[in-house]
């Protein structure tokens, strides 16, 4: 094999020559070995501007994405499709553009005992990440004790609300196909809020109003 230093000396068309008769003569492991410690450089490029391309899509989308409601289900079912669910909040929403979403966190647990899930929803209501909760009635009872939520009839008329609530800030909803099949939530009463700091007010009271609709 040919010293480095002569390697140096040979002209382009040469070394291109000599680069595949030594790997001809290499076994598939040598040959990846060989590969990576002297190009490795040239081969990391394409990776590295994949990662670029996706990270810059990542957050094109994250600059130009209009979210319509922040809808937080607490104990869910996990692996419940909601795309249904989805569907029906934009078109009660009328959105037919491709960067408004609905975005649906059903991955909280409401027990007092679950630590980390009780520090992700504080987290989450303090960001106002949360326009709409979905919550048994000890999780209401804890936040409507601090002035968590919306007085409703600010929002919704009050003869949309007649018998579906025995509190000005909830609507109160027994178990039905709709909450089980498309929300995904057993227990019940099911308490449906408005955060007091929510960002799309508008859209968590017509996602009440949808609500109503399909649970009477």
């Amino acid at each position: 094999m040919l010293d480095r230093k002569y390697e140096r000396q040979m002209s382009g068309k040469e070394k291109r020559k000599f680069e595949a008769e030594k790997l001809s003569q290499m076994t598939l492991k040598e040959k990846i070995e060989y590969l990576w410690m002297y190009y490795k450089i040239y081969l990391l490029i394409p990776v590295i501007l994949i990662v670029l391309i996706c990270v810059g899509v990542q957050m094109y989308h994250g600059m130009t994405e209009k979210v319509l409601l922040n809808l937080m289900i607490l104990d869910g079912n996990g692996t419940l499709d909601r795309t249904d669910l989805e569907e029906d909040i934009t078109d009660a929403l009328g959105s037919g553009k491709k960067n408004e979403v609905v975005k649906i966190n059903a991955n909280l647990s409401a027990s007092s005992e679950d630590y980390n899930s009780n520090i992700a929803l504080t987290t989450l209501v303090g960001a106002e990440a949360v326009d709409v909760m979905i919550c048994p009635e000890e999780t209401y009872r804890q936040y409507a004790d601090q002035g968590g939520f919306m007085n409703l009839e600010d929002l919704i008329p009050e003869e949309e609300l007649a018998g579906k609530t025995s509190e000005k800030d909830a609507l109160i909803l027994e178990k039905c196909s709709y909450l089980e099949q498309k929300i995904g939530v057993s227990y019940e009463p099911v308490y449906v809020c408005i955060m007091e700091n929510a960002q799309n007010k508008e859209n968590a009271a017509a996602f009440l109003e949808m609500l109503l609709k399909n649970v009477s």
